[in-house]
């Protein structure tokens, strides 16, 4: 392999690059940072080392002209800083790892081993996976940028057959994206550039009465971006499909992603309104009349029912109304039986399996026709969901008194206290768009696949709920959800 070193005492270093030259590695070296990009405009390495105290230029400044320069080669930092900003700067310039002096040749060959590790997996991978894994890993960690990420990653659970690559690299992102959600969530659901639960029903739903005067939606409850896109591949092709990617309000579940969905509005702003109806799903019909009034839509006849069986699936008659809404609930009460029936259990005994079966219980429906029927009526249909979900494997302790509401992603209570990692605690509801619950001012919300257990007797807890479908926190699987536009083609 090959190694680029830029620091400007590398003359002090001469004993490691002789033995890292003697291990096979090409060591080019290199004490001024201009040196280093004329170098990079003429040579490929497979990783460069830049040291942050430079004269003239600092690591930080260098690794900006490197990326320019050569923006698929990993970069690691050598310092002597610790400084969280300093850290911070570096992610956002993408650097590969970090090496604190004193620098140690072993320090060397351990990031030279990993990088060769990571060439492994992507051959492993194979073409169209490694295109996904790139352009995943040169997306930006903005709004559009994790969107993006939660549709490629729903591509590459299709696709991939080594699930143990994607899941490392899932969960890699999905802590990246925990911290990037803590961040800037107070500031996304304020601004209705972004699109998420509570304004995308405004921005791209309602618009397509006053075109065609006939609206189709129909909400999949706890429906993941990767279960549509399968969904997506059995559709007839008499139907034309558009796609855009959303976020989800937090906590992602039914009384708060679901009710501003069809409210239009933030929880908080709901539960002003109208006291009480954030606990529950029960006020759904009154929420989505009092949207259209509110949006200048009045006029619209509204049909609205909720799907609770099969049967009601197979049954239900579509075009008669203005603006359709169809909720359907019966697969996200199965997703909860799963965990207390058996049958489920070895029907489906993981999250994978759980979407196989999904799928094929709704190709037994006639939900297709019933597409079909509604293009033909010349209704505009859009497909979405109110959340995601994740199989929840790694449990995190988490300690409240009797007041804390249940929940294994999320827990509302005064009294709670994070005990291990895997958790952000919400300390001012208000940012986040959230009422009080029960008069508690505090929200525990897992990330990436945690689930909640308490210090009394954790193992007990951990049997019972390893591996279940849970939902309610911070990931991109709950989060990044698509809305689907068929018309007839």
């Amino acid at each position: 392999m090959k190694l680029l070193w830029v620091d400007d005492e590398i003359e002090g270093f001469r004993p490691h690059i002789l033995f890292l030259e003697k291990e096979g590695i090409q060591v080019k070296a290199v004490d001024h940072p201009a040196d280093a990009i004329k170098i990079l405009e003429q040579e490929s390495f497979d990783l460069i080392l830049l040291d942050y105290r430079m004269p003239e230029m600092n690591g930080l400044e260098l690794l900006k002209e490197v990326k320019k320069a050569a923006p698929h080669i990993p970069v690691a930092l050598v310092t002597m800083v610790t400084d969280r900003d300093i850290i911070e700067d570096s992610i956002a310039e993408e650097v590969f790892d970090y090496i604190v002096k004193p620098v140690q040749p072993s320090q060397i060959l351990a990031l030279l081993k990993r990088l060769q590790l990571k060439e492994i997996k992507q051959r492993r991978l194979g073409k169209k996976l490694i295109e996904i894994y790139r352009e995943i890993e040169s997306l930006p960690q903005d709004y559009e940028g994790w969107l993006r990420k939660g549709r490629l990653f729903s591509l590459w659970r299709i696709e991939a057959e080594e699930e143990e690559t994607l899941e490392s690299e899932l969960s890699a992102q999905n802590l990246e994206f925990a911290r990037w959600i803590e961040r800037n969530y107070s500031s996304l659901i304020k601004d209705e550039n972004y699109a998420m639960s509570h304004n995308v029903v405004a921005r791209e739903v309602l618009p397509e009465l006053n075109y065609t005067g006939k609206v189709a939606f129909f909400v999949f409850d706890n429906f993941r971006h990767d279960q549509f896109m399968r969904m997506l591949k059995e559709l007839p092709r008499s139907l034309k499909v558009e796609q855009k990617d959303y976020m989800a309000l937090l906590p992602t579940a039914t009384p708060y992603a679901r009710n501003a969905l069809f409210a239009g509005i933030l929880p908080v702003d709901i539960e002003r309104r109208h006291p009480g109806w954030t606990k529950d799903n029960r006020h759904e019909i009154e929420l989505m009349l009092e949207q259209l009034r509110e949006k200048g839509y009045s006029w619209a006849k509204l049909d609205f029912k909720k799907i609770n069986s099969l049967n009601d699936l197979k049954d239900i008659r579509v075009g008669n109304a203005d603006m359709e809404v169809y909720v359907v609930n019966f697969l996200d009460l199965l997703s909860h039986l799963r965990q207390e029936i058996q049958a489920l259990k070895e029907l489906s005994p993981d999250g994978e399996g759980f979407i196989r079966w999904s799928s094929f219980v709704l190709s037994e429906s006639n939900l297709f026709d019933k597409f079909t029927v509604l293009a033909q009526k010349g209704y505009v249909i859009f497909l979405t969901s109110d959340h995601g979900w994740v199989e929840a494997y790694n449990p995190a302790i988490i300690q409240g008194g009797g007041e804390l509401t249940r929940g294994l992603r999320y827990k509302f209570g005064d009294s709670v206290k994070p005990q291990s990692k895997g958790i952000l605690l919400v300390r001012d509801l208000r940012e986040f768009g959230l009422p009080s619950m029960r008069g508690q001012a505090r929200l525990a919300l897992a990330t990436d696949y945690a689930y909640f257990v308490y210090p009394s007797d954790p193992h007990r807890f951990e049997k019972k709920y390893r591996g279940g479908i849970y939902h309610g926190g911070i990931s991109l699987e709950e989060m990044v959800i698509p809305l689907i536009k068929l018309v007839a083609a």
